[in-house]
C-alpha cells in the first residue's frame, strides 16, 4: 500500500481540506461564549484542539496520498469519530458542525462501497442525536452536510476511475512495449536468417567448388575464393548493421520508459508524440531523452519535466535546482553525439531549472 510520493512535502493540495477548519469557529465560539463549568470548558478546548491536530494530520498524510483502506488513515478517522462523540455533551447542537469533517475523512479513507454507508450513518446521527437530546438543529445545516457528503463521494469516485484509467493505460503501455520487443526480436531473427542463411549457403558451395578446382584450374579456384572472401565481408557488414540497429534506442520506447521513471520519482511528466520527430534524427533524440531524464531523476530535485519535440529539435526542461555545466553530469558524451551528427547541443541551467536543447536544423 502506498503512503506518499517522493515529493509529498512539496504537495500542498492537502491545504484544500485543512482550510475548512475555519468553520470550526462556531464550536469554538460555543466554548468561549456559552456558560459552562471551567473544567468542562477546558476539556472541550482540549478535545477540539486534538480534533484539529488529528484532522490536519489526516489532510497532510492521507488526503491525495494514499489508497483507500490505508490503516493509519482508518485509525485517524476512528479517532475523529471518538473525539466528536466526546464533544457532543459539551458542544450540544453545535457538535453537528463536526459532521462534514467526518464525512471528508470517511471519503478519503474508506473503500468505495463503504463511503456511502458512512455518509448515511453520519447524516442519520446528525438528525437522530439532536432529536433524542431535544436540541434544535436547522435542517439547512443537515442539507449542507448532505451536499458536502455527496460532493466528496462524487469526487472520490471520479478520482478512483481516473486512477483505474491510468493503471489501464500503464498496462497497455507495458503490453505495447513487450509486443515491440517481441516484434524486434522476430525482425532480428528474420534478418539474421536471411543474411546468414543465403550467404553461408553460397560460401559453402563456392568453397567446395574451389577445393575441387585447386588442382584442375588454380586461377578459377582463386577467383572463387576471392568471391567467398568478398561475400563473407558483405555478410559480416550486414550482421553488424543489424546488431547496430538493435542497439540503437527507439524514441517511442525511450519516451515510455522516461514517463515511467519520472512518475515513479514523483515528477510530473509532459511528453510528446514520438511520431513528430524526423525519422533521420529519432534515434539521436532517443539518446537525448534517455540521458536528460536520467539526470532529472537523479540530480535535479525537480517536480516537473517537459519534453518538447519537433521534426528537427528536442528540448528537455525541468524546474529543478540547476547545476554547473562544468560539473560531471554525463552530458559531454551526449554533446559529442549531437555534434557528430551535425547538430547543435546547448544546456541552459539556473536556480529555476535546466533546459537541454538538441537542434538538428543545420543537419537537414
Amino acid at each position: 500500500m502506498t503512503t506518499a510520493t517522493p515529493n509529498s512535502r512539496r504537495d500542498l493540495r492537502w491545504l484544500f481540506g485543512a482550510v475548512w477548519l475555519l468553520f470550526l469557529g462556531y464550536p469554538i465560539a460555543t466554548l468561549v461564549t456559552e456558560p459552562m463549568p471551567l473544567a468542562e470548558r477546558l476539556a472541550g478546548a482540549a478535545l477540539l484542539v486534538a480534533f484539529i491536530v488529528v484532522y490536519v494530520w489526516f489532510c497532510r498524510n492521507a488526503m491525495f496520498q494514499t489508497e483507500p483502506g490505508w490503516r493509519p488513515a482508518l485509525a485517524a478517522t476512528a479517532v475523529l469519530v471518538l473525539l466528536t462523540a466526546a464533544l457532543l455533551p459539551i458542544l450540544g447542537p453545535d457538535a453537528v458542525g463536526l459532521a462534514p469533517y467526518l464525512i471528508v475523512a470517511a471519503a478519503f479513507s474508506l473503500p468505495s462501497p463503504w463511503r456511502l454507508v458512512a455518509m448515511v450513518a453520519i447524516l442519520a446521527a446528525a438528525v437522530v442525536i439532536p432529536e433524542v437530546a431535544g436540541w434544535h438543529v436547522d435542517l439547512g445545516v443537515i442539507a449542507i452536510i448532505a451536499a458536502i457528503g455527496l460532493s466528496m463521494l462524487a469526487g472520490q469516485e471520479m478520482r478512483a476511475r481516473e486512477a483505474e484509467r491510468e493503471r489501464a493505460e500503464q498496462r497497455q503501455r507495458v503490453l505495447q512495449s513487450e509486443l515491440a520487443v517481441i516484434a524486434e526480436r522476430e525482425r532480428v531473427a528474420r534478418d539474421v536468417h536471411d543474411i546468414l542463411g543465403h550467404s553461408l549457403t553460397v560460401i559453402s558451395v563456392k568453397t567446395e567448388l574451389a577445393g575441387r578446382l585447386i588442382d584442375l584450374d588454380p586461377e578459377r579456384a582463386k577467383t572463387e575464393l576471392a568471391e567467398v572472401n568478398a561475400l563473407a565481408r558483405e555478410a559480416l557488414a550486414e550482421v553488424r548493421s543489424t546488431v547496430g540497429d538493435l542497439r540503437s534506442p527507439q524514441l517511442p520506447s525511450v519516451l515510455a520508459a522516461a514517463e515511467s521513471a519520472l512518475t515513479a520519482a514523483g515528477i510530473d511528466a509532459v511528453l510528446p508524440d514520438p511520431g513528430v520527430a524526423d525519422p533521420a534524427f529519432a534515434g539521436l533524440f532517443a539518446w537525448v531523452v534517455r540521458e536528460a531524464v536520467t539526470n532529472v531523476v537523479r540530480h535535479s530535485g525537480a517536480t516537473r519535466c517537459v519534453v518538447g519535440l519537433s521534426a528537427f529539435r528536442i528540448t528537455v526542461c525541468d524546474n529543478g535546482s540547476g547545476f554547473s555545466c562544468g560539473s560531471g553530469n554525463g552530458l559531454s558524451g551526449l554533446a559529442e553525439r549531437v555534434s557528430d551528427a551535425g547538430g547543435r547541443f546547448d544546456v541552459e541551467s539556473g536556480p529555476d531549472g535546466t533546459t537541454l536543447i538538441a537542434d538538428m536544423e543545420e543537419a537537414r
